[in-house]
C-alpha cells in the first residue's frame, strides 16, 4: 500500500465516499490513490482510504482530479497518482452501489 497519513481536509464529507456506514472519518488512518474499474469497464483514479491495519475502507465516490495552487502542486498530485498505479486495481462494485456510475465527466 502506498499510503499517506490521513488528515481530513476542510469540508471533507464521509458521505462522498464508499466507506461503509459503520465507519466514520476517524477510522481512516491512511489514504492514497488507486485505479478503480467502474461497472462500465472504464478505469478511473480514486482517492482510497485505509484503516490502521492498512486494509481498504473504501474510496471517493467520484474520480480524483489533480489540482493545486501551482504547477509544482499539480505535479506532486500526479506523482502520488502514479504511485497508486503500482497497487492492484479495485472494483467499484465491491465498494460502491453497482447500479450507479459516479464520477462521470459529462
Amino acid at each position: 500500500m502506498s499510503g499517506h497519513q490521513f488528515t481530513p481536509p476542510c469540508g471533507f464529507d464521509i458521505a462522498t465516499t464508499t466507506v461503509a456506514e459503520t465507519h466514520d472519518a476517524t477510522a481512516i488512518v491512511y489514504w492514497g490513490y488507486r485505479l478503480v474499474i467502474h461497472p462500465s469497464g472504464t478505469l478511473f483514479v480514486h482517492e482510497t482510504y485505509y484503516n490502521k491495519q492498512e486494509a481498504e475502507l473504501g474510496f471517493s465516490s467520484s474520480p480524483a482530479r489533480p489540482c493545486g495552487d501551482s504547477e509544482a502542486e499539480v505535479k506532486t498530485e500526479l506523482e502520488l497518482m502514479l504511485e497508486g498505479l503500482e497497487e492492484p486495481v479495485l472494483r467499484y462494485t465491491e465498494y460502491g452501489d453497482p447500479t450507479q456510475e459516479f464520477g462521470r465527466y459529462d
